[in-house]
């Protein structure tokens, strides 16, 4: 029994910076590679919503043809729980935080990376 599942949907050039940059590097790699790409491309998503259900929809409206992994890396950082680290001397700088963030904490802390990642209003 085949237990395959093809998944297809629409990207619109458009719409979005992130959609135009897909369709705009849809036909760079050779035809037998497409496929694994996209797939490849589809499953990090989902490895991205493990981290976090928003960061797959926050990437995508980030992506462009300027779009640094830089900026990237801050908003991964920006909506990551805080015992994730991505440099070496995280540890030595979180040193001083409290083991358990209260809940007040953890809301200012995600209304400050909000705004930061938005600019406040």
């Amino acid at each position: 029994m085949d237990t395959r599942r093809k998944i297809q949907f629409y990207i619109n050039p458009k719409s979005s910076l992130g959609e135009a940059y897909a369709d705009s590097h849809t036909d760079e790699p050779p035809q037998g590679e497409r496929g694994r790409l996209w797939k490849a491309a589809m499953l990090s998503g989902f490895a991205l919503e493990r981290i976090d259900p928003r960061l797959p929809f926050l990437l995508s409206e980030l992506l462009s043809e300027n779009t640094t992994a830089e900026e990237v890396l801050q908003v991964i950082q920006a909506v990551s729980p805080k015992s994730m680290t991505t440099h070496p001397n995280a540890e030595a700088e979180r040193e001083g935080e409290p083991l358990e963030p209260t809940k007040n904490d953890t809301l200012d802390e995600t209304r400050s990376n909000a705004k930061g990642m938005f600019g406040s209003s």
